[in-house]
């Protein structure tokens, strides 16, 4: 018992997770009362138990189970949470108890089951239940089959989804237990119930055995159709409306099969699995379907073909397939093809079905025209084809088509046509075939139907049949008048035989559209013959359109309502009698038969007495009959029968009239019978006996039909007419007309025909027509002038006139009609005149309004907000005109509000007054709809009451009361625009305002709390200097304290000064005592918005006190004592947790992290909030937050929000580690305050941010990516704000989180910025994105610089001039960092852009004080000096820092901008003298390198944002700084391990490499203050670090093609630099630089440099400034690549080297250089085509895919050239080898093999040659060797040495053949020489021919070079020495240095052969062990120096 009485104490909570199974029994009872007891669904007790759900379902005693789900069954039936645990709970129930032994708990979770269905959540529950078949457990899997059974039958198919079941059948069916095969089986047949054939389909893939047994099942079910016994909460009405149905079917089975229709069938292709054939095309499907050859092109189409039957096809983006079909269907000549091309086409179309829609019409065309065709299987193809395609286009689209087509010359063409068509009204109805496209294509099938040839006559006839059978024959007659009797007969025939199709292409129910069959051959000519009347169509179509009936019906069954329908509200509301037209048949039979045939005769006798008599005996007969035995249209119709209503004899008509006017009173009086007689009366209005009878009979049909209705008629009919005294009297007749019925009339069709009659020459009408106009004022007001301000000035006295008669009226209650009798029961309630007023509120409904969105352009917007004020004053003039325009106007004017709201500040006076006049109109034309726009126009016009001007103040509130009047106070308050303006120290607003507020607060319903904002400042201007403001600031506080009530007043005067405090509590005391007791009595109209009395107001002090509140709800509530004992417990609980801390660390933030990255929540991403967000956070925020901060965060005041960010103030003190765990929950809740709009809450959020992100960046904290993304993105929101404090304040906080979180990643978040509509945000977001280029460098725009950038210039032609200014600074401050190199990361630029910018540059150019005086004073170079070395370490060792801005602004202190302050700080260093200075400054020190602290980084989270931040480092104009950087780097690549963490870093690291060397090039070089031993030392340093990239493979193919392009193009040009040539190792620079060329060549991605340098190329061409030296730079580095070409052609990317060589050609095609000096580019790029189809074959056609339309580039078709003299050219080279050798002596043919001796001798010569101190002699011993031995062979020893090598040796040799033969001319040893170490090209040259060379040129120019670098003083000029290493350590041996000198050859003279060159190894017999040691030797030398 001890156990027990432990565990009973417990509360509920915990007893339910007690181990003890006793202990979850008891929770689980109690909890299960506790649910049944709770009456709020939203209480938070159901929150606690929401998360222990799963818990309940899933307990592992059985007994205690059992409880548990009573009481998660509780849970559902009362929770709003209950949802929240579908997933978890759910899959519970099928884990734990649909396998249970026992019964009842296996029932018991079925019901949960089916519970959380009820509750909304089916797709969650069949998620959790499939999930469950896959369970290895049968019993499981049983369980969830029968729950998908069980939630089918009773929820029905429309809340089960059917198609994610199907898919698991299959498996089902074969599972090896037999109860999951007998329970699927089940399965199968209930969704056999719901959707019946369709399953059919699906069953494709069972056994045939299964496949009969299900049938044999499905034939048993009954025939009924299946009824939902179950619904959701949703559902209610629906299950409403089946128990009526159900009960109906009860007392009646017809109403039962009525209700049991209504199911909606399932089509079996929605079942069906889309196939995507787009993705299994093939790929060369295009090309094959092209191609010459017919058996190509029909592969290509069995392939689509087979893809085509596919039942159902996913939607993408079949144009070209389309396109490509189209064109042989059109084109092709082989009839298979086509008729296989129709095929695929229906296929498309019809597994696509509606969307494939946008092709159907162009493939209608198409197919027409292909009609032509006489091969019949290639017609039945494409009808099959033209067929599908109609389902998606309509008959409207085909018209134009189908109506050519038959007129077409080939007969074969319009018959198909009109079959075709005949198929297509098959699946017409009535709705989609009207009357005017019926008419259209009937007048062409009536001239086929005479067509010659008897297919089109036959196809014509089907067609117009089947029309008919659709449309009816009645609807149709009228466009058939010209047709014979024989072919009328045939049509209908046809008609008879026609089959109408539905929509799935089956024949419909009833089988016709209109009429299920053809009229009785005795009603077949003219069955409806129009009476002279001519009652319009459009009545006549929708009456019998509405319910037609058949000829000749009787019409006394047609009355339904008849004068009981008063009662109904409204007369829209009345169910008017309707009736069809009657034939003139007819209607003479029942005349007949209720007439006497005298009286009918007598009608029409000529003699008018006997006329009279008749018309006495047929008024008597019609009083004599009941209201149900008139037969109205029957007797109205033979009245109008000749001569009718126009009968001559006065008294005759007077009766006539007097009868129509007693039929309109006394019987079912429709509109139809009306129009038969309507016209004639009019005709009647101005007869001087009749007329008054005449307007009696208007008004006696008015009241059976309505008002609106007979007016619309009557003015038409008499406009119609030239009788201007029946117009005049008609309107007369309107006029008393409206007043008898009240206003029920169209007023649009109304006011045109007033302008008519105002318009009208005869006085009369004129005047008839005013004093219409004087009764519609009545009912519009002032509203109606605007109509008529375009009338002339007399015409507008005459209508004030009218109107000022009836200016103190009210509209007169209706005495008539319908309306009447409703006036009549409100006046007996107590209304007074009501009848007036309610009319007076419909008008607004009854204007027309008109949209101006349109006109409100960009154009216009742009000239209001022009600087120049007569653009703006012309602009607001059209604004003028567009609203007098149109009158009336919607809601939707786009930015006018803004643009208006604007021009109320403006300078000018006048456009202010004109504004305003603006904003008024404004209110009276958009009425009502102006509540959106108040918030914008509002505050405008209150500022506007600060005018010195009294009467742009009277102007003010005029306008102000319009925008009032329409849509209340509310808004106003609400923006806190009165706040604001009674905030503003302007003695004229606060006078005009405070005036203004008194008239209207009183008599104004409750206004939001927002009011209470303005109470201090009301204080406040009870204390003003201006009397006035006091005066009546005094006067607003009782219409003030009827609204926030006496304490809130009492309250603020606690914040005022003690000597005026006592003041102001006797002033609102005496006010106190004025407050109404009750709300003060206004007009009637405004009774319901009257002020309440004070006592009601006292709920705007609520919120002070929310405990109390908390307390009070829930007492309100309680029922009978139910829960009386739950506050005190939880009372006790909100103080237990009121003490502890308001935020914990119960569930730490990484969780949460992992679980958005696992998607188990909702990422934080959303444009509007969503409840679903709302409720996530406060879900995940209920773990960690106390319950009084829970309730404070998520309350619906926003004064809660504000105590809430007050306690996280506070606990950025007192928690702040907590604070800090619960950053993620904390910044997600602040992004939802964004979305809300009070101000104040707003700026506590940012205050609170401000501080939070400083104390992040005092604790060295780093924002995680989650956190940043869930925040930043809402932050940048706001920096759009329109409020200037809230933008300052945002970008205080940008500032802050650089310190904690990478500026690269913000700065992404900033560009994405720039995507909004918000002019504000985008040009805020262009001011930061400059500060942090300005601050960070060039290098943080994300993800490239070149992307970023052209972002940024886009904004340059934003129509919003801020945008404009902000971009164009972030470009300028670009521009600083990289100069002229800005404009090819922009792009191209509109001209007027570009023009922009460049004026900016050129200010700001002129505006910026020069470098000299300002960037780098004289002192600076010499501290730098001295402070570099102990800042050095300093530096590196602040880097160590996560991401902190402190390091970043530390290192950045080095920059040149920061130096002065620096200096400033430390005055004391400029004292030093500057001897002193220089001493310790040993720069080589910088060059050894040592290791540097900053390593540490790398093993730091944040290696790749340090790693950014140092190579942004390299680009700084102090030197020292960029070596210290390049340092780092250098150590980072010097370890392989450690230089794989710059893979993602090569770009970046390289772009700076190329900035820094031009800005060393432009900037350093020419400042004489900066030391050139500095320069040298910083491309040293520069050159080694992108050495060192190079010789890491990994890194070296990273390189991009833009990038290389740039630091191809830097380095060349500093290899052209003269300036290095005058410094003394400045051509040792230069060697470098070449040495650095030759490894990019080489070692960077092969593809990419080629095309870098291609493009390169291209530049140099178009550039007019580009040097012709640096231009053949350029192409030795190409010819250089197409030696390579043979050892990388298999990893070069084709493709995209020949679409570089295409944009080349396409720039610069071959027939542009004729006009040029030289080709040579043109004839490299030629050749690197050349060498590419030389080693690829006719392959190299296969990469021409990237060029679009390649059979038009120059590329192709030169390829094609090459490979198709291929096999000459081979041919052309063998004989011209056969050739030499038979020229040369037969001792030469054969290679002489040398002996040992010889080859010693030769091997000892080359090694001389080798040697730098023997080169010459080697040279001369070679020359004797030669002479001595003709016809010897070098190749040997040559072959694998470099070109340049043995071009040295060729040079060597002739210049000591003319030495020592006197002459310049050619001997015989250098060609043979030539002939044994070069190979003959067949390919085209690019050298300059055989142009002859002066070797003692080149002999000079290496004597040169080389006493420039220091190198053997005392050689000869003519002394080459091809081993000089030049003591740089860059390079590991002397054929790269050698190769690298090539390219600073001027007059080297390369012919690039498209043969594989020698492989570029030095020979084999040199030594070059000597050389080795030189270079360190000279690698020491440079470290010491």
């Amino acid at each position: 018992m001890g156990d027990d009485s432990e565990w009973m104490k417990l509360p509920t909570e915990e007893k339910c997770t007690h181990k003890v199974w006793k202990a979850r029994v008891a929770g689980y009872e109690e909890a299960g009362k506790l649910f049944q007891r709770i009456d709020d669904e939203k209480s938070p007790e159901f929150n606690k138990y929401a998360g222990l759900m799963k818990k309940f379902v899933t307990d592992s005693n059985a007994v205690a189970q059992e409880k548990a789900l009573d009481a998660v069954l509780h849970f559902l039936e009362n929770a709003h949470v209950a949802a929240r645990t579908t997933a978890d709970v759910v899959a519970g129930v099928v884990s734990k108890c649909l396998n249970a032994s026992k019964t009842k708990t296996k029932e018991k979770g079925m019901e949960i089951i089916m519970m959380y269905i009820e509750i909304e959540k089916p797709d969650v529950v069949q998620e959790q239940l499939l999930a469950g078949l896959e369970n290895k457990q049968p019993k499981i899997v049983v369980g969830c089959i029968q729950a998908l059974t069980i939630a089918l039958r009773d929820f029905g198919s429309k809340t089960i989804q059917i198609k994610p079941c199907l898919k698991v059948l299959p498996k089902l069916l074969e599972d090896r237990d037999k109860n999951v095969r007998e329970e699927t089986k089940q399965f199968i047949i209930e969704l056999y119930r719901w959707i019946g054939g369709a399953l059919k389909p699906q069953m494709s893939h069972f056994k045939p055995v299964q496949v009969q047994e299900l049938e044999a099942e499905f034939e048993r079910l009954p025939n009924e159709k299946p009824v939902q016994t179950r619904f959701m909460k949703s559902q209610q009405d629906l299950k409403a409306k089946i128990e009526e149905q159900q009960a109906a079917a009860a007392s009646g089975e017809a109403s039962g099969g009525d209700g049991a229709a209504e199911t909606e069938e399932i089509d079996p292709f929605d079942l069906i699995e889309a196939v995507d054939i787009l993705a299994k095309l093939p790929k060369d499907f295009f090309d094959q379907i092209e191609a010459k050859k017919w058996q190509e092109r029909k592969e290509a189409l069995d392939a689509l073909q087979k893809l085509t039957d596919s039942p159902k096809i996913e939607n993408g983006d079949f144009g070209n397939v389309i396109r490509a079909l189209l064109k042989v269907i059109a084109k092709d000549t082989n009839v298979m093809l086509v008729a296989l091309a129709g095929k695929c086409l229906s296929g498309i179309a019809k597994g696509l079905r509606k969307k494939f829609q946008p092709y159907a019409h162009q493939c209608v065309s198409g197919i027409i025209e292909k009609f032509k065709e006489k091969k019949v299987a290639v017609v039945t193809s494409l009808r099959e084809a033209i067929d599908a395609s109609f389902a998606g286009t309509s008959l409207d689209q085909i018209m134009e088509d189908c109506v050519t087509a038959l007129e077409n010359k080939n007969p074969s063409i319009r018959a198909e046509t009109a079959q075709f068509l005949a198929r297509c009204f098959a699946k017409s109805t009535v709705g989609t075939l009207p009357k005017k496209l019926l008419k259209g294509y009937c007048s062409s099938l009536l001239k086929s139907i005479n067509d010659t040839t008897p297919d089109v006559r036959e196809a014509s006839f089907q067609a117009l049949g089947t029309a008919m059978r659709v449309v009816s024959e009645k609807n149709i007659a009228p466009f058939l008048n010209d047709v014979d009797t024989l072919k009328m007969q045939k049509i209908q025939e046809c008609c008879q035989n026609a089959v109408l199709l539905n929509a799935r292409g089956e024949p419909r129910q009833g089988g016709g559209g209109a009429a299920a069959a053809p009229a009785p051959k005795k009603n077949e000519p003219k069955p409806v013959t129009r009476p002279p009347a001519k009652p319009t169509a459009r009545a006549t179509d929708s009456n019998s359109g509405a319910k037609p009936a058949a000829k000749g019906g009787p019409p006394g069954k047609k009355k339904v309502g008849g004068d009981k329908g008063k009662g109904k509200k409204g007369g829209a509301a009345k169910e008017e009698p309707t009736e069809s037209i009657l034939a003139d048949e007819v209607v003479e039979e029942k005349a007949a038969a209720a007439l006497s045939a005298d009286v009918i005769s007598g009608l029409s006798n000529s003699n008018w007495k006997l006329r009279l008599a008749a018309m006495e005996t047929f008024s008597q007969n019609v009083k004599g009959m009941s209201k149900e035995e008139i037969q109205t249209q029957v007797f109205v119709r033979t009245l109008t029968k000749k001569p009718g209503l126009k009968d001559t004899n006065f008294q005759v008509l007077k009766l006539k009239l007097e009868l129509i006017g007693y039929l309109g009173q006394n019987s079912a009086f429709t509109k139809t019978t009306a129009e038969f007689c309507l016209s004639d009366i009019v005709d009647k209005v101005g007869d001087v006996k009749n007329g008054s009878i005449a307007q009696e009979a208007l008004s006696c049909i008015a009241e059976a039909t309505s008002l609106q209705f007979v007016s619309s008629e009557v003015i038409r009919c008499a406009f119609e007419q030239k009788n201007p005294k029946n117009q005049s009297e008609s309107m007369v007749w309107l006029t008393q007309a409206v007043r008898d019925f009240g206003f029920k009339v169209n007023i649009k069709p109304m006011i045109e025909n007033i302008k008519k009659a105002l318009a009208a020459t005869n006085p009369a009408v004129r005047g008839a027509a005013i004093g219409l106009l004087g009764t519609v004022h009545l009912y519009m007001g002032p509203q109606l002038r605007m109509f008529f301000e375009d009338e002339k000035a007399a015409l507008l006295q005459q209508i004030d006139a009218e109107f000022e008669k009836n200016k103190d009226q009210k509209p007169p209650a209706p005495t008539r009609g319908i309306v009447a009798v409703e006036e009549e029961d409100e006046e007996e309630n107590g209304g007074d005149g009501g009848g007036g007023a309610a009319e007076e509120v419909n008008v607004q409904d009854l204007m027309p309004r008109n949209d101006i969105s349109e006109k409100i352009t960009e154009e216009l917007l742009a000239e209001l907000a022009d600087k120049n004020w007569k653009v703006r004053a012309e602009a607001l003039q059209k604004v003028i005109a567009i609203l007098n325009e149109a009158k009336f106007i919607k809601s939707s004017i786009g930015e006018l509000a803004s643009a208006l709201k604007t021009r109320l500040s403006d300078a000018n006076k006048i456009l202010v007054n004109n504004t305003i006049g603006i904003c008024l109109s404004l209110a009276t034309a958009m009425g009502p709809h102006c509540k959106h726009h108040i918030k914008n126009i509002g505050p405008g016009l209150i500022s506007c009451m600060a005018d010195g001007k009294p009467q742009v103040r009277a102007a003010t509130v005029n306008a102000l009361n319009a925008w009032v009047d329409q849509c209340t106070l509310t808004p106003l308050v609400e923006s806190e625009a009165i706040f604001d303006g009674l905030k503003t120290e302007n003695p004229n607003l606060r006078t005009e305002l405070l005036n203004w507020l008194v008239e209207k607060l009183p008599t104004h319903r409750v206004l939001p709390t927002e009011l209470r904002m303005c109470v201090p400042v009301v204080l406040a201007c009870l204390e003003d200097r201006n009397a006035d403001v006091r005066k009546k600031a005094q006067e607003s506080l009782v219409p003030f304290m009827i609204h926030t009530g006496y304490d809130s007043f009492f309250k603020a005067t606690s914040k005022l000064k003690p000597a005026s405090k006592d003041q102001i509590v006797k002033i609102i005391e005496a006010a106190r005592a004025n407050l109404p007791a009750k709300a003060p009595k206004g007009k009637k109209a405004s009774a319901p918005a009257a002020a309440p009395p004070p006592s009601a107001s006292s709920r705007f002090d609520e919120p002070e006190e929310p405990a109390k509140q908390a307390k009070a709800e829930p007492k309100s509530k309680a029922v009978k004592g139910k829960g009386a004992k739950a506050p005190a417990s939880s009372g006790k609980k909100k103080e237990e947790e009121e003490t502890g801390p308001p935020i914990t660390l119960m569930v730490p933030k990484e969780q949460r992290f992992k679980d958005e990255k696992n998607m188990k929540v909702l990422k934080w991403n959303f444009l509007e909030v969503r409840g679903e967000y709302v409720e996530q956070l406060r879900t995940q925020m209920e773990k960690n937050f106390s319950k009084s901060t829970m309730d404070q965060l998520f309350h619906n005041d926003f004064k809660f929000h504000i105590k809430a960010i007050q306690v996280f103030i506070k606990c950025l003190d007192t928690h702040t580690e907590e604070t800090v765990g619960n950053l993620d929950l904390i910044l997600k809740w602040i992004t939802l305050r964004f979305y809300d709009t009070n101000p104040s809450m707003l700026n506590k959020a940012l205050e609170f941010l401000d501080k939070l992100f400083s104390m992040l960046a005092d604790s060295d904290y780093h924002l995680a990516d989650i956190e940043a993304i869930s925040f930043i993105p809402y932050l940048v929101l706001k920096v759009g704000e329109s409020k200037d404090n809230v933008r300052r304040e945002v970008r205080k906080i940008f500032k802050l989180i650089c310190k904690v979180y990478p500026a690269s990643k913000m700065f992404s978040h900033l560009i994405d910025g720039l995507k909004s509509k918000n002019s504000k945000q985008r040009a805020e977001c262009l001011d930061e994105l400059g500060s942090l280029i300005e601050s960070y460098g060039i290098t943080i725009c994300q993800p490239s610089p070149a992307h970023a950038l052209k972002i940024i210039a886009q904004q340059i032609s934003d129509r919003d001039t801020s945008v404009r200014n902000a971009a164009l600074n972030t470009v300028l401050t670009a521009h600083t960092i990289l100069g002229d190199g800005l404009y090819k990361y922009i792009g191209h630029l509109a001209e007027k852009d570009q023009s922009l910018l460049e004026e900016r540059i050129k200010r700001s150019a002129k505006t910026r004080p020069p470098p000299k005086q300002e960037e780098r004073p004289k002192t600076a170079p010499l501290t730098q000096k001295t402070m570099s070395q102990p800042n050095i370490p300093r530096a590196n060792s602040a880097m160590q820092k996560s991401s902190s801005s402190n390091s970043v602004k530390r290192e950045f202190a080095l920059d040149i901008d920061t130096e002065p302050t620096n200096s400033y700080d430390m005055p004391q260093l400029i004292q030093h003298d500057l001897d002193d200075i220089y001493e310790p400054v040993k720069l080589p020190k910088i060059k050894a390198r040592p290791p540097s602290p900053s390593m540490k980084l790398l093993n730091s989270n944040d290696a790749a944002a340090t790693i950014g931040f140092v190579i942004s480092q390299i680009t700084s104009p102090d030197i020292t700084t960029c070596i210290q950087a390049l340092v780092q780097v250098d150590e980072v690549l010097k370890d392989e391990e450690r230089a794989e963490i710059m893979a993602g870093h090569v770009d970046q690291l390289l772009l700076t490499l190329s900035m820094q060397f031009k800005m060393v090039y432009s900037t350093h070089m020419g400042d004489e203050d900066t030391p050139k031993d500095d320069v040298v030392r910083l491309y040293r340093c520069l050159l080694g670090t992108l050495l060192a990239i190079l010789q890491t493979q990994r890194l070296a193919k990273k390189a991009g093609k833009d990038i290389l392009k740039d630091v191809v193009n830097s380095l060349i040009t500093i290899l052209l630099d003269s300036r290095l040539m005058e410094l003394e190792e400045g051509p040792q620079v230069v060697r470098s630089v070449n040495v650095t060329v030759v490894k990019i060549v080489e070692k960077t991605d092969h593809t990419s440099i080629t095309g870098a340098l291609i493009r390169l190329l291209q530049d140099c061409v178009s550039s007019e400034t580009c040097t012709s030296k640096f231009l053949d730079l350029i192409m030795k580095c190409l010819w250089k690549m197409i030696r390579m070409l043979p050892d990388i052609i298999n990893d070069l990317n084709v493709d995209r080297i020949l679409m570089d060589c295409h944009l080349f050609l396409r720039a610069f095609p071959s027939s542009s250089w004729k006009d040029k000096g030289s080709d040579l580019p043109l004839r490299t790029i030629k050749t690197i085509l050349h060498s590419l189809a030389r080693l690829k074959g006719h392959k190299i056609l296969y990469h021409t895919g990237m060029i679009e339309s390649s059979e038009n580039s120059e590329v192709e078709a030169y390829l094609q050239k090459v490979l198709k003299n291929d096999v000459a050219a081979t041919n052309a080279k063998n004989d011209e080898l056969n050739d030499n050798r038979e020229k040369t002596p037969k001792s030469s043919t054969k290679t002489k093999r040398f002996s040992k001796t010889t080859h010693d001798m030769l091997a000892e010569i080359f090694k001389k040659i080798g040697a730098k101190e023997n080169t010459k002699e080697g040279l001369n011993d070679l020359y004797d060797f030669k002479r001595k031995y003709p016809d010897a062979d070098l190749e040997p020893f040559l072959k694998k040495s470099s070109q340049f090598f043995q071009n040295y040796i060729e040079r060597g040799l002739r210049g000591i053949e003319e030495e020592r033969m006197g002459s310049s001319g050619e001997s015989g040893i250098i060609p043979v020489l030539m002939s044994s170490t070069s190979s003959s090209s067949s390919g085209p040259s690019v050298g300059s021919g055989e142009e002859k060379e002066d070797p003692n040129y080149f002999r000079e120019r290496l004597k040169m070079l080389r006493v420039k670098c220091g190198l053997d003083h005392n050689k000869e000029a003519g002394d080459p020495d091809p081993s000089n290493t030049d003591g740089i350590d860059l390079l590991g041996s002397t054929e790269e240095i050698d190769e690298a000198t090539s390219l600073d050859d001027d007059k080297q003279q390369e012919n690039i052969d498209p043969e594989p060159p020698q492989p570029t190894n030095p020979a084999v017999s040199v030594d070059v062990s000597d050389l080795k040691m030189r270079l360190e030797r000279i690698k020491k030398l440079a470290n010491k120096s």
